[in-house]
C-alpha cells in the first residue's frame, strides 16, 4: 500500500488526484490532504442549493464537486481529508467499514468514544466528526471523506446553508448533522502529527510505503484539475436540472418569477401576472436566457447595471 500526503491544497488538484488514482493506476493507496476553504458537494447534487452563494462568493471560499455521491461538505485548513483508493477482487462487495476500519481504529486511541454509525459517519456523543462517500469504477474503489479537527464551524453552518426551499429538482439533497470538532474532545491533536502518527499506525499493519507522485503523473493531474474540476460547467453544469422560483419588491410591488435551468443554464423565464404584460421586464428577463446561473459568472452584469432597479433587484434575487 502506497502512503501520500499531498502537499498541495488546492481542492482541485486533490479531487483530481483522487480520480487520477483511481482510474489510471492499479496500486492501492491511502491519501491525505488539507484543502484552502472551499465547500464540495456530491456529484448528483444541485451546487446552488446546498450552499450560500453569497457567504460563498464574499468570503472567497471555493466551490468542488466531486467524484463521489452523498452530500456537500466544508474544508478548510483545520479539516483533514482521507482517502483509500484500492482494487477489489471479482465477486468481492466493497465494504465502506472494512476499507476505513484501520483509521477509525487508529482514532479510537485519542478519542475512546468514537463511533462508526450505520451512514459510516464517525460520531462523538452524537456529534458528526465525520463524513463519507464511496465512488466504485470497475474493479477500483474509493472511499474517502473528512475528518473535523478544527474546522472553522462558523464558515462550515453559513456556507452550507442553502435556500432549499427555492429549488424544485431531482437532485440528491444533503442530511443535516449536528457537527464539532476533534479538538473537543482531544485538545492536543494536531493534523501534522497526526497524519505522522496514522502513517507509522499503518506501518505496523500493512506493507506500506511512502509514495511521491512523479512528475509526469502531476502534469496529468493537474491538466484533469484545469480541464475538468475547476470548470464551471462540472461544478454547476453537471447539478440535475432543477427550476428556481423567487421574488422582491420593487415599488411597493412584488415580482415573482420562475427559471428553468438545464445544465446551469437558465432556458426559460416566467415572470409573475404583474410583470406579464410589462415589456421591458419581459425584455431583460428574455436578454437572460442562455447564461449561466451562477453567481461567478453573472457577478459583472450585477456591477454594470448601475441604478436599473428592476434589473439590478431581478439579477441579485436569482443567488
Amino acid at each position: 500500500m502506497n502512503f501520500i500526503f499531498s502537499s498541495s491544497q488546492d481542492p482541485y488538484f486533490n479531487l483530481a488526484t483522487e480520480e487520477y488514482l483511481l482510474k489510471q493506476t492499479s496500486d492501492n493507496f491511502v491519501l491525505l490532504y488539507v484543502n484552502q476553504p472551499c465547500v464540495v458537494v456530491g456529484k448528483h447534487q444541485n451546487t446552488l442549493k446546498e450552499i450560500d452563494p453569497r457567504y460563498v462568493y464574499d468570503n472567497k471560499i471555493l466551490i468542488a464537486r466531486r467524484l463521489s455521491g452523498g452530500g456537500a461538505v466544508y474544508h478548510d485548513e483545520g479539516n483533514l481529508n482521507f482517502s483509500f483508493i484500492q482494487s477489489i477482487l471479482p465477486g468481492e462487495t466493497a465494504s465502506y467499514q472494512a476499507i476505513t476500519k484501520s483509521l477509525f481504529n487508529f482514532l479510537k486511541g485519542p478519542i475512546p468514544n468514537l463511533l462508526l454509525t450505520e451512514r459510516n459517519d464517525f460520531r462523538v456523543e452524537d456529534k458528526k466528526v465525520s463524513g463519507s462517500a464511496m465512488h466504485i469504477f470497475k474493479n477500483r474503489v474509493l472511499a474517502h471523506g473528512t475528518l473535523l479537527i478544527d474546522c472553522n464551524l462558523t464558515h462550515l453552518s453559513a456556507a452550507l446553508k442553502g435556500e432549499t426551499s427555492r429549488f424544485q429538482d431531482k437532485a440528491i439533497s444533503s442530511v443535516k448533522s449536528s457537527v464539532k470538532n476533534l479538538t473537543k474532545y482531544h485538545i492536543n491533536l494536531d493534523i501534522n502529527q497526526l497524519t505522522a502518527n496514522f502513517e507509522s499506525f499503518l506501518r505496523d499493519l500493512y506493507p506500506i510505503q511512502a509514495y511521491t507522485l512523479p512528475l509526469s503523473q502531476i502534469r496529468e493531474i493537474k491538466e484533469l484539475a484545469i480541464s475538468k474540476y475547476s470548470q464551471r460547467d462540472w461544478i454547476f453544469g453537471y447539478s440535475p436540472k432543477y427550476s428556481y422560483s423567487n421574488h422582491f419588491i420593487l415599488k411597493e410591488k412584488t415580482i415573482g418569477y420562475k427559471i428553468e435551468v438545464v445544465k446551469g443554464i437558465i432556458e426559460k423565464i416566467e415572470f409573475g401576472k404583474e410583470s406579464q404584460t410589462n415589456t421591458n421586464h419581459r425584455i431583460f428577463g428574455e436578454s437572460l436566457i442562455g447564461k449561466e446561473h451562477n453567481l461567478y459568472a453573472l457577478s459583472n452584469t450585477i456591477t454594470s447595471l448601475g441604478s436599473e432597479d428592476f434589473r439590478q433587484m431581478f439579477i441579485e434575487s436569482l443567488f
